[in-house]
């Protein structure tokens, strides 16, 4: 579904060096699919940061819940980020804050995307949702993020903890109220909230329950994903029964 704000706060960001950059990274993959020889222009047009390792959860198949890392852990360094913002913020069209830690963590998380912000960055985070505080949600309007995922995988506790283990549904619902609030108050149409929900079979009879709760508390989407199981070979209690939300 397009979202019309959101696009058009995304097509604001865009430069014309942005543009020059992605055309040279699509040219040089075609090239590269038609002769079999690899041919690399251009720079990344986008990047994922994990501002932490760390998670406050238990789900089973993250390896930040399951505190099973083969690679190094701990928070990104603010100096090494902003070094890194500053060697290519002209290429980028989007960047990434997320990948299997919890970026909330991170002290220096909301630092991080203001700096992006304020070098024209479109920025995505995604959460669990548990430190959206009233003053966590302030500083997250604040901070110029452009849209934030919040997992939200059931609508009521003894199906959210399921898979978010020693995780706390009304936590995370309130703390979308407060983002949401904190929105309001300052006037803002950022960030973008989403609800993503993570449809596995415990909770695959609950998505018109959690539609409803994204309408009533005013979050601006619903995004459905499929779960990735590791160890689906051997069956897990995890697969969903409907094909269309398993991978």
């Amino acid at each position: 579904m397009l979202h019309v704000r959101d696009t058009r706060r995304f097509l604001s960001k865009v430069t014309f060096s942005k543009i020059v950059n992605a055309a040279s990274v699509w040219s040089s993959y075609q090239l590269t699919n038609r002769t079999g020889k690899v041919v690399q222009w251009g720079r990344p047009m986008t990047i994922s940061i994990e501002p932490t390792t760390a998670c406050n959860l238990r789900c089973p198949e993250c390896p930040s819940g399951l505190r099973s890392f083969t690679r190094e852990t701990g928070n990104m360094k603010e100096d090494f980020f902003r070094k890194l913002i500053d060697d290519m913020h002209r290429q980028l069209m989007w960047l990434i804050f997320y990948f299997q830690g919890e970026p909330f963590i991170n002290p220096k998380f909301l630092d991080m995307v203001n700096y992006a912000h304020r070098h024209g960055i479109y920025t995505i985070t995604s959460t669990n949702g548990h430190f959206l505080h009233p003053e966590n949600a302030k500083k997250t309007v604040a901070s110029g993020l452009d849209r934030i995922l919040i997992s939200i995988d059931g609508s009521t506790q003894e199906v959210y903890e399921q898979y978010r283990k020693e995780g706390h549904l009304e936590t995370v619902l309130q703390g979308a109220r407060n983002l949401v609030q904190a929105k309001k108050d300052a006037g803002s149409n950022t960030p973008h909230i989403v609800f993503q929900m993570l449809v596995v079979k415990p909770n695959e009879h609950q998505i018109d329950e959690v539609r409803k709760l994204a309408k009533e508390i005013g979050v601006d989407e619903l995004k459905l994903k499929t779960a990735q199981i590791y160890d689906y070979q051997h069956g897990s209690d995890l697969i969903p029964d409907q094909q269309k939300y398993s991978r």
